[in-house]
């Protein structure tokens, strides 16, 4: 039987930004040659891409936010079990997530995340101001 992996710093480092996220939080392990994987948008390759998503991101889901429930990596390799927190529609709707990442010199190369977007959708179709948010995010240019 594989023993199995231990606990990884990133997964702290993870749990501090998504407690209370900010942009400079979200970008602040990200390789300038980041991609990022992730259902509901396009492979993303690059910081500046992270940034503008990210940005939009922040602006369409005030109060965003995640609890981490545990983590385990070795070398450069981590997975993150997490629970998205997404103020929407006067509730929070929690997605499951599972992120795995790849790093290199403790920094973030790649990321692919593992949810179910449908609970996200379908509070942000129940949800006037989240959808108007979402409009307004579209037009949120790099800057």
């Amino acid at each position: 039987m594989t023993p199995p992996l231990p606990a990884h710093p990133f997964v702290d480092t993870f749990r501090s930004i998504w407690a209370d996220p900010t942009l400079d939080g979200l970008m602040s392990t990200l390789r300038d040659d980041v991609v990022l994987i992730q259902p509901l948008s396009p492979v993303l390759n690059g910081k500046d891409a992270a940034r503008l998503a990210f940005r939009r991101i922040l602006h369409q889901f005030p109060g965003l936010r995640g609890e981490v429930a545990g983590g385990l990596g070795d070398g450069n390799l981590v997975f993150i079990d997490w629970t998205m927190i997404a103020p929407i529609g006067g509730r929070d709707i929690r997605i499951p997530v599972i992120d795995k990442f790849t790093l290199q010199d403790g920094m973030v190369t790649e990321r692919v995340a593992y949810f179910d977007p449908t609970p996200v959708t379908r509070a942000v179709m129940r949800s006037p101001s989240t959808l108007l948010r979402s409009a307004a995010a579209q037009f949120i240019r790099r800057g």
